[in-house]
């Protein structure tokens, strides 16, 4: 807006034009440039606010709005001059700062500027008239506000409060002793019985022992009689001694409590900055200051050969390019230009560009693209040393995240975890996780794009992980503070892997909060009401997330792009991973329930069917009404629980054969949705064991439309899919459901050592499966035959195509899972059969990196 002062609009070009540029200014939340569009003594009336006359009346104005909004923007609907008055309508899409939902409000507006014609300010509003409803946005506000008060931690500690009493005592003397000392001192805070004695002498004399205390009194009293002796200034008496006593450095205390963060932590480059000499004080020793500007790198005879052959090097990091760089949004890279003068590039980089090289491989169709891939994976594990002891940037951080993906789509989990650790202690080393933080005034560092992109990029790579892996985060959410990845770009012109990426980022940290609730050690011993109220909040808060998602995130049924898909898969799966543990809790709970309360609950149910359009709202009034104890009241906690899971694993088993008619396999997918596909299977296994037919048929047909599914990934990813398929196999016999698998499916996986390799031995490909043509019809008609049952059953005339048929999830009552065969809920009304067995779910999902051994499914006959 430098250059309005200039330009006076004059054609509707020009109008719209200024206009750009006036909601560039307003949007960028930076009151300085406001002197940019209003002339000096001009007028701005705001809604019903009084006039604010004058450019720092306006900025002062302005601030207080600014304070409390983390973004707006302004949409432009319709404009229009006359003579010098220019008028709009536009639509303000606000965020607002602290809102744990960053729910975006939009509200419509009007204005009038008058525009100054002549002199310096030409081009500037002398006046301008702002026509909105803005009490949206003060609720909001409001609301925030309140909600932060609310969610203050209180505590009480005796040594605590002493301080601040001293502290404030410490103030009301110094406040004295500006007004003057013809006033009576303050009396002394006594909430504490040792208020009126130094806190400091007491705790220092609590650790000395008779000698010290004695050497430090002899020192004191030297110090007490060369105090006396040397002048006026000294020999002042009361209150004020003990204040001058307890007075600190400003700036000392600040940065001391900064240094002994950073101590704790371990994180940082550099402790001080300061603004008035320019010097910097780094934590590192001599050796690494005295390092050589530039590094060497000696790439092998292996990695050279590969880059004489023609074109190769550059298939392979055009491949990752287009295969999987913008859906987890590795680099900014859209060109192979990165690869001039590779390998002999700085560690990082040539560290970075090894492991783009190396993940896309695991995409390309080439004979050899394993043994390349491992070639250049090898090269990049050589750097990683020396990228981290002498060149650490963000784009270590980049090549670590990478190795940790290509290693779980491998199916090398240990190599996963271990290269993601890594760019976990790289993230906090570079300070990358609280890049938001306040801080004193000599660290006050500013973000940049791309460590924030880095951050959300290892952050999602982090959570695939432990998804995958079933194991606590790298780095757990409550040690982030950074910026919105959707900060880093505009969302009106992003293109939708960006959108897409950026609420998969949203949505994870929101899942953190509350799975870290659930999977601390003290979840278990809180009362049973209290772990309900985590259930119902933790589904609210995804409910509402899901509900306020971006308009351009909405399924469109087979033509629906891949980054809307995963977005989506993303959120079912948050789904799966937050109910097992609730189904834990409320299968052992049942076990105390008496044998009528299963009656009960069944009629309670049944009545409130009809009116049951809100899971988490039923499960949250009778958590209300109940004290947590009631069969009742558990068995519509266990009835929420199963139906949110059956259902989001038949929307995931929908979504990945939706993925596969839109985009297809010929393209490997992206190897997470094989652990979506496992995950939706085994509740599809679970609900197989229900004794209820419409329950158990459809499990069936999506248990087997997965295994269809994992067959045809089982091409492209060969060991991820294959150690999925084995895992279902052994659950089916474990639980006693083998005929819900396909034939070829259903023989014994031996619980050894030895069966470490199943699930490559085995050719799970459709050419492979085609050759047992006599399996593959017998399993068919089998299928058919029961669902053909159970059409004629119910009415007539369904044809077979009924499979397909959806189960209303809200009709599914307990009587639906009460007799899950080896799982076996019925303890809900009963004594139960099998208490070991309602473990085995929770024990599926949290167990499934072992892989290797089965033994650990091996504790029941099958």
């Amino acid at each position: 807006m430098s250059s309005q002062s200039a330009f006076v609009p004059s054609t509707p070009e020009d109008v719209e034009s200024w206009l750009e540029r006036s909601f560039t200014l307003f949007d960028s939340l930076d009151i300085t440039k406001l002197e940019d569009f209003f002339t000096a003594d001009a007028e701005l009336q705001y809604a019903n606010n009084p006039v604010a006359k004058g450019i720092d009346a306006i900025r002062a104005s302005f601030a207080g709005s600014y304070s409390v909004i983390s973004y707006m923007k302004h949409i432009a609907i319709a404009s229009n001059k006359a003579d010098n008055k220019i008028w709009w309508t536009a639509r303000i899409a606000y965020r607002i700062k602290g809102d744990p939902e960053n729910e975006e409000l939009t509200i419509p507006a009007s204005a009038v500027a008058t525009v100054r014609t002549e002199g310096t300010e030409a081009g500037k509003a002398s006046r301008m008239e702002v026509y909105l409803d803005n009490r949206p946005i003060v609720e909001k506000i409001e609301a925030v506000a309140k909600l932060q008060r609310t969610s203050q931690r209180k505590y009480w500690d005796e040594d605590y409060v002493r301080a601040l009493e001293a502290q404030v005592q410490s103030l009301l003397l110094a406040l004295e002793k500006q007004q003057g000392s013809g006033k009576e001192p303050s009396p002394a805070l006594s909430l504490s019985p040792h208020a009126s004695r130094s806190e400091e002498a007491e705790a220092y004399e609590e650790d000395l022992d008779a000698a010290e205390a004695a050497e430090v009194a002899q020192e004191a009293a030297k110090y007490a009689i060369a105090a006396s002796s040397s002048g006026p200034l000294h020999q002042s008496e009361g209150p004020g001694k003990d204040a001058q006593s307890q007075e600190r450095s400003q700036k000392a205390m600040e940065e001391l409590c900064v240094m002994l963060w950073r101590t704790n932590v371990g994180d940082g480059v550099t402790i001080i900055d300061d603004p008035t000499t320019g010097s910097r004080y780094a934590l590192e020793g001599e050796a690494t200051q005295q390092l050589p500007p530039t590094i060497q790198v000696n790439p092998p005879e292996a990695i050279l050969a590969y880059c004489r052959q023609k074109g190769l090097v550059h298939e392979m990091a055009d491949t990752f390019l287009r295969n999987i760089n913008r859906e987890h949004q590795f680099t900014p890279y859209t060109t192979t230009h990165f690869l001039q003068q590779y390998p002999y590039q700085p560690p990082d980089e040539a560290f970075l560009h090894s492991a783009i090289i190396a993940t896309g491989t695991t995409f390309s169709k080439r004979a050899d693209a394993m043994v390349v891939g491992d070639t250049f994976a090898q090269f990049a594990e050589s750097l990683i040393f020396t990228c981290c002891r002498q060149n650490p940037t963000v784009k270590v951080i980049q090549g670590l995240s990478m190795m940790s993906w290509r290693s779980l789509a491998l199916g090398r989990d240990h190599f996963g975890w271990m290269f993601i650790s890594m760019a976990a202690g790289m993230c906090v080393h570079m300070r990358l996780h609280v890049l938001a933080l306040d801080e004193c005034e000599a660290r006050q560092l500013e973000a940049s794009e791309m460590e924030i992109r880095t951050f959300w990029m290892f952050y999602i790579i982090d959570r695939t992980a432990i998804s995958i892996l079933g194991r606590n985060c790298a780095l757990p959410w409550r040690r982030v503070n950074v910026p919105a990845f959707d900060t880093t770009f505009e969302s009106s012109t992003a293109d939708l892997s960006q959108i897409s990426f950026a609420w998969q980022c949203r949505l994870w940290y929101l899942h953190d909060q509350y799975m870290d609730q659930v999977f601390s050690t003290t979840f278990e011993s809180l009362p049973i009401p209290q772990q309900v109220r985590i259930l119902v909040a933790s589904q609210d808060a995804l409910n509402a997330f899901f509900r306020s998602r971006d308009n351009r995130l909405h399924l469109s049924g087979e033509s629906t792009p891949k980054p809307v898909i995963l977005f989506h898969l993303a959120y079912q799966m948050t789904i799966l991973i937050t109910m097992p543990p609730f189904l834990r809790i409320f299968a052992t709970i049942s076990q105390a329930s008496p044998p009528s309360s299963f009656t009960g609950a069944n009629n309670a149910n049944n009545a409130n069917n009809a009116n049951n359009a809100n899971n988490a709202n039923n499960a949250n009034n009778s958590m209300n009404n109940s004290s947590g104890g009631g069969g009742g009241e558990n068995s519509e906690f266990m009835l929420l629980v199963l139906r949110s899971l059956t259902a989001a694993a038949t929307a995931t088993s929908r979504l990945v054969r939706t993925y596969r008619r839109a985009l297809g396999f010929g393209t490997p997918a992206n190897p997470v949705v094989i652990h979506h596909l496992l995950s939706a299977a085994i509740v599809h296994l679970m609900n197989a064991t229900s004794g209820t037919p419409a329950l158990r048929h459809q499990s069936t047909y999506w248990l087997r439309q997965c295994l269809e599914l994992l067959r045809e990934l089982h091409v492209a990813w060969p060991f991820r899919a294959g150690k999925s398929i084995t895992v279902i196999r052994v659950l089916a016999h474990r639980w006693g459901v083998v005929r819900a698998l396909p034939i070829e499916f259903s023989y014994r996986v031996e619980p050894s050592a030895s069966a470490a390799a199943a699930g490559v031995e085995r050719d799970y490909s459709p050419a492979a499966a085609a050759q047992d043509k006599t399996a593959s019809g017998a399993d068919e008609v089998q299928l058919e035959y029961e669902w053909d049952a159970r059409a004629a059953a119910a009415a007539g005339a369904a044809p077979p195509a009924a499979a397909e048929a959806q189960v209303d999830f809200e009709a599914l009552d307990m009587n639906s899972f009460a007799t899950l065969g080896s799982l076996d809920v019925s303890g809900l009304g009963a004594e139960r059969t099998n208490p070991a067995g309602a473990m085995d779910f929770f024990h599926a999902f949290q167990g499934l990196t072992n892989c290797e051994d089965f033994s650990w499914l091996s504790g029941n006959s099958m």
